[in-house]
């Protein structure tokens, strides 16, 4: 006899309204917290984004283990909970290519680059351009960004293409409007920096497209550390987490990574963004006028 899991049901009223005004403002919870959850999770994953038939391609989990054990564990690195749900969620929806914003040591690069083509059958051709608004890892400023790239991939470095010092405002290079199925954001935090990036990214996915977001608790965890008597070096940051639990549209939650996918009409993200630049700015006081001018900018766009 079939057994159908529990939370089955639940689903089912979501996955037709994707991207619709009617679409629930709370988020579905698809968290993925061990290797050996990564197939009822996956499963979990692709019906919720109306891809049940899908599956992981061979090695799949076999070649981002070896990538966690490979890397440096460097500073702001992926959790293994948020590498399982990024790679799932990649594994599913299979785009062609994806941009992201904040490179890093170039872990994640290499993780999204597996998860595109994990057999590489184009070895030649960049499948993720990755920017990153400084030249040098924040980790360590004698290295450059990206820098772990070669040597977690090494079979296939070219498939990661890496700009920097860019901004994001760089896309426009590196696409063309509405070519993308998915893009991920794990730059500057601070508010409004995160909503900043998003915007610049919207012209380059297709409606009903997806956004990764990373660190959407970031802010909330630094607190609880705090209060539960755990020293924490850096202050709390919003950023993410406020334009993830703005989003009014289909949203899916995986820790302290998520996903949030585009309305079919883009100038109906006017809404949230109004909503966010009314929330306090996280970032020095010298940048406040030109990043109210640069998400103005960037929001023009959607008309």
């Amino acid at each position: 006899m079939k057994v159908v899991p529990k939370w089955f049901p639940d689903l089912r009223q979501f996955v037709p309204h994707f991207a619709t005004k009617e679409s629930p403002q709370i988020p579905i919870a698809c968290k993925i917290q061990s290797y050996q959850e990564y197939e009822l999770g996956y499963r979990k994953l692709a019906i919720t984004l109306g891809r049940a038939s899908s599956k992981p391609a061979p090695r799949e989990l076999e070649l981002l283990r070896l990538l966690i054990d490979r890397r440096t564990n460097p500073v702001g690195s992926l959790g293994v909970p948020d590498c399982l749900f990024m790679t799932a969620f990649v594994s599913i929806i299979r785009p062609r290519r994806m941009i992201e914003i904040g490179t890093g040591s170039g872990f994640s690069s290499a993780v999204l680059a597996c998860a595109i083509d994990p057999r590489r059958t184009d070895s030649c051709t960049p499948c993720v351009d990755t920017l990153d608004a400084h030249a040098t890892y924040f980790g360590d400023r004698e290295l450059p960004v990206g820098f772990e790239v070669p040597r977690l991939i090494s079979e296939f470095p070219r498939a990661v293409r890496v700009h920097a010092p860019r901004e994001s405002d760089y896309i426009r290079n590196l696409a063309f409007p509405n070519e993308l199925d998915m893009a991920f954001i794990d730059a500057n935090h601070q508010h409004p920096c995160p909503l900043l990036d998003l915007l610049r990214l919207v012209p380059y996915v297709r409606s009903g497209g997806w956004i990764l977001l990373h660190d959407i608790r970031l802010g909330t965890l630094v607190e609880e550390s705090r209060k539960n008597g755990v020293p924490v070096a850096y202050e709390p940051v919003f950023g993410a987490e406020w334009l993830f639990d703005e989003w009014p549209w289909t949203k899916i939650d995986g820790g302290n990574i998520g996903a949030i996918q585009l309305p079919m009409e883009r100038k109906a993200i006017w809404g949230p963004v109004r909503r966010l630049m009314k929330r306090p700015f996280e970032v020095c006081e010298q940048s406040y006028r030109r990043l109210r001018d640069e998400v103005s900018e960037a929001a023009r766009t959607l008309d």
